[in-house]
């Protein structure tokens, strides 16, 4: 790192001490050279993302067993690729119009680049990309959990993981950092009601009432793949017994099936006159306040 600073030093000090006021026609050259550099890097930028959408459009177009959320995250992928690629390139040719970049990079080496630009991390981040890509850990339009964060997967890239919230926040993970993550998308889900009735209630003609109101919505929603089951009693607490059903739904469907669940259960028990608990509370009296 100590030389390769020294030696961008010593060719900077040297274009320095050589420019006269009579090269200032050349200062101007050089400028106007970074420019058109500057633009060029931004056309074959625009024009290899153009490329590679076309490319993977047509491969969602084709049909042919392709799935698209896989697709959308190479495509991401390449961008990454893509932008870095043509950051490093530019660079490095802006920085030749000054000094000579073969003898730095003689110099310095290629490792001696990635350590002194302190790509430990960075480094780290691509590899734990890779693995995350290699091994399907998710995708692009995934929900996830990653962390204390949980969105909709909006790009994968080589060194960092974009999150998009329900509430519209974006959030930034680097991919190093990415250590446990839960995936919402894959594989049905199952969706948990809780009811809570006073303990007067007749338990067993709520259960039955919960059953048939479930049974039924089974049969509209297309989203529930499996037969809705109440497992019973749940829980006892102060003034309310909970009453549990479950039902096994498409991926992300499960929040959807439980609101209207809850509103019809809601509904069945205001027609059969079943009441909601109350906090009760029992006040005991001394017998000296009694006779006071």
């Amino acid at each position: 790192m100590r030389e390769f600073l020294f030696s961008i030093g010593r060719e900077l000090n040297a274009w320095i001490e050589g420019l006269k006021l009579q090269n200032y026609q050349h200062l101007v050259f050089i400028a106007l050279k970074i420019l058109a550099i500057l633009f060029l890097a931004c056309i074959i930028h625009k024009i290899g993302k153009v490329l590679i959408d076309r490319f993977f459009n047509a491969r969602i177009q084709a049909k042919i067993g392709v799935d698209a959320r896989k697709v959308n995250t190479l495509r991401a992928l390449a961008h990454s690729i893509l932008k870095y690629t043509v950051y490093f390139v530019t660079g490095l040719t802006v920085l030749g119009q000054f000094v000579d970049t073969t003898s730095i990079l003689a110099t310095a080496g290629i490792g001696g680049l990635a350590v002194g630009f302190g790509a430990q991390s960075l480094v780290k981040d691509v590899i734990n990309g890779f693995f995350i890509l290699f091994e399907d850990q998710y995708a692009v339009g995934d929900f996830v959990t990653i962390g204390d964060t949980t969105g909709t997967v909006e790009e994968i890239g080589l060194r960092i993981t974009k999150i998009r919230g329900f509430k519209g926040d974006l959030t930034i993970i680097p991919n190093g950092q990415v250590q446990k993550v839960v995936n919402y998308t894959r594989g049905n889900v199952l969706a948990v009601v809780d009811i809570s009735v006073p303990y007067e209630t007749d338990i067993d003609r709520v259960i039955k009432l919960i059953e048939d109101v479930a049974k039924r919505y089974a049969q509209e929603n297309k989203n529930i793949v499996e037969q809705p089951q109440v497992l019973g009693v749940m829980d006892m607490g102060d003034s309310q017994i909970t009453i549990r059903a479950v039902a096994r739904t498409l991926p992300l469907k499960h929040w959807e099936v439980e609101r209207e669940l809850k509103k019809r259960i809601k509904e069945a028990f205001d027609e059969n006159d079943i009441g909601v608990p109350y906090p009760r509370r029992v006040i005991i009296q001394s017998e000296k306040e009694e006779k006071q």
